[in-house]
């Protein structure tokens, strides 16, 4: 089995979900790692800006990528970016490898690992718009918490810091942002963009965080194990 990850949203986020995979391949030696394509394709335009306003249109780029993959023998697909999953329905149309649903993943895992029933997402203003945690945490039975638009904003300016390497936020200022709508309630954080766990960490910020990509990653290995 040959895994495809569709890179590039960001390259950072994109390397770091690579890693990860690793990291939680049990191998031996080296040939037991999983067999791993990947398109860091940096030119898919921005999914948010295309969401919200008039941005152009990401799907192009992301089925480039998809075909591309495939041809270079991957049998599935995972895309380390919350937002491009908006696009899900309309890229796997054109490509016959497996293309794995980071959000589908994740709201499964909760409802089979987890007993909280609320989560408070953090993510790109893309991924609010579009409603994709809402409505798939809803089919399981779980409810999403969003922040006000002004914290979105803030959310979001983090977000394309990292993308760029700034990582200048403190602990405090992340605290602040979802202290305000769990308070002391037990609510879990979800970091729904990719660059929010690599802030997290940065920082040195510990908290009650689910990664999404963890949960993708863990998902890819389980189906390299399989086959």
């Amino acid at each position: 089995m040959i895994l495809g990850i569709m890179g590039g949203m960001g390259p950072l986020a994109t390397s770091v979900f690579f890693k990860k995979i690793i990291e939680l391949t049990n191998a031996h030696e080296e040939s037991e790692h999983i067999h791993i394509v990947i398109d860091n394709n940096t030119q898919i335009p921005d999914r948010t800006s295309f969401i919200c306003s008039s941005g152009e249109d990401p799907r192009i780029e992301m089925i480039r990528s998809a075909i591309k993959l495939e041809v270079m023998g991957a049998d599935y697909i995972a895309i380390p970016c919350n937002t491009a999953h908006y696009f899900y329905d309309d890229v796997k149309k054109y490509t016959k490898s497996k293309i794995l649903h980071m959000v589908y993943e994740t709201a499964v895992y909760l409802r089979e690992n987890m007993n909280n029933k609320e989560y408070f997402l953090m993510a790109t203003k893309g991924t609010y718009k579009s409603n994709i945690y809402r409505d798939i945490f809803k089919e399981y039975g779980l409810k999403i918490i969003e922040p006000d638009d002004s914290d979105k904003e803030i959310i979001l300016d983090w977000i394309y810091g990292v993308k760029v390497s700034n990582f200048n936020v403190s602990q405090d200022e992340f605290k602040r942002i979802y202290s305000k709508y769990i308070r002391d309630r037990d609510i879990p954080i979800i970091l729904g963009c990719t660059e929010l766990p690599l802030l997290v960490k940065k920082i040195g910020l510990k908290g009650n965080f689910t990664d999404p990509t963890v949960i993708l990653a863990k998902k890819c290995v389980e189906i390299a194990k399989k086959n």
